[in-house]
């Protein structure tokens, strides 16, 4: 019988290994779940920046193989000491030797992280949480699924768990279907508030500057986005060219009208929202606001300036994407949610397992 053999990206040169490692996705997973699958050229781009970011790439093969079973990212946390990751995970399901190769390879992992100190290890994540870091989790209504959601085939939150890793952090994203009556839809009363206490408070919206937006709003947004986010779960800093990358090329996917920026009383940009539409949805991707901004209530009111610009448009519903329970725009969906009883929510989940030393 073969033996499994554990295979490290040690030179960029290395284009076999790369490219087998960029096709293995596309060979492997079956259409209803490749949705979610980052594209090529973008995977490409961030094996070069995460070797510079002490991330390290693998594949497993059989010795007298030449087509991998499996592939995966490991990387130390920075900012989190004695913690790493796992991301880029994806394996041949239908393998005969599948939970071998995957066992063999953890195990040898382990052996890898208690080298370079690590005690806790989280998966999955693609080098760091501005990336893609969820299981989805098996559910009511799971499909049809959107491009920009997690959809990892369940098999793959089962292995991890089979391994002994347990429950880390629980996100959603929750479908508000618009219920309208003229101008006034149910369950957007306490948007509308927060709208007018905008106002109130001298605040104003503004529409993204397109025609400046890499030159002009993207360092800003890269600003309050490592001020409004510093606290969040696994955050750790990024440059701005990488930051830019990642938000310019989420523009050419979809239509972002509906967002805007928050300017306070004299003018400063006090936060964002980052919301776009997916075919009759709108989607609120996410809501930045400067820390000595937070706690006015004023979160609610961007998306109500969407909503609005949604509803002129006839749009299905509203999703809130990809929240961590708990946070402070969970707490906004809740509040629509209590007059909302046809919505509905795909759930994932990020998962730890400690390292015996």
């Amino acid at each position: 019988m073969s033996e499994m053999i554990l295979i490290e990206l040690k030179d960029l040169n290395d284009t076999e290994f790369i490219e087998e490692f960029l096709s293995l996705p596309f060979q492997f997973r079956s259409p209803e779940y490749a949705k979610d699958l980052m594209s090529i050229d973008q995977t490409r781009r961030l094996i070069h920046w995460g070797k510079q970011q002490d991330a390290s790439f693998w594949m497993v093969k059989e010795e007298d193989s030449k087509t991998p079973l499996l592939r995966f990212s490991t990387r130390p946390c920075k900012g989190l000491a004695h913690h790493g990751t796992i991301g880029f995970f994806e394996i041949n399901l239908k393998h005969p030797k599948l939970k071998m190769a995957f066992q063999f390879a953890m195990g040898e992992i382990f052996k890898w992280f208690k080298a370079q100190d690590i005690h806790e290890v989280f998966a999955p994540v693609d080098i760091n949480t501005w990336f893609s870091y969820r299981f989805s989790v098996p559910g009511r209504k799971f499909f049809p699924r959107f491009k920009w959601e997690a959809t990892t085939p369940p098999e793959y939150l089962e292995l991890f768990k089979d391994l002994g890793f347990s429950d880390f952090a629980f996100f959603n994203s929750v479908v508000f279907p618009h219920f309208r009556i003229g101008d006034y839809c149910i369950g957007a009363g306490h948007l509308k508030k927060s709208f007018n206490r905008i106002k109130e408070m001298g605040f104003s919206l503004r529409p993204f500057d397109m025609k400046n937006f890499v030159e002009k709003e993207l360092p800003v947004f890269h600003d309050i986005s490592h001020d409004a986010f510093s606290d969040a779960l696994l955050f750790e800093p990024i440059d701005l060219k990488t930051f830019s990358h990642l938000y310019a090329g989420a523009l050419s996917l979809y239509d972002f009208s509906p967002s805007c920026v928050l300017l306070d009383p004299h003018g400063e940009v006090a936060g964002f929202l980052f919301a776009f539409y997916d075919g009759d949805y709108l989607v609120i991707k996410s809501i930045a606001l400067r820390k000595k901004f937070q706690g006015l209530k004023l979160s609610s009111g961007m998306i109500y300036s969407a909503a609005q610009k949604s509803w002129q448009l006839n749009k299905k519903g509203t999703i809130s994407a990809m929240v961590r329970t708990g946070l402070a725009s969970e707490t906004i969906a809740k509040n629509s949610q209590k007059w909302m009883w046809l919505s509905w929510s795909h759930d994932y989940i990020l998962v730890k397992k400690a390292i015996s030393l």
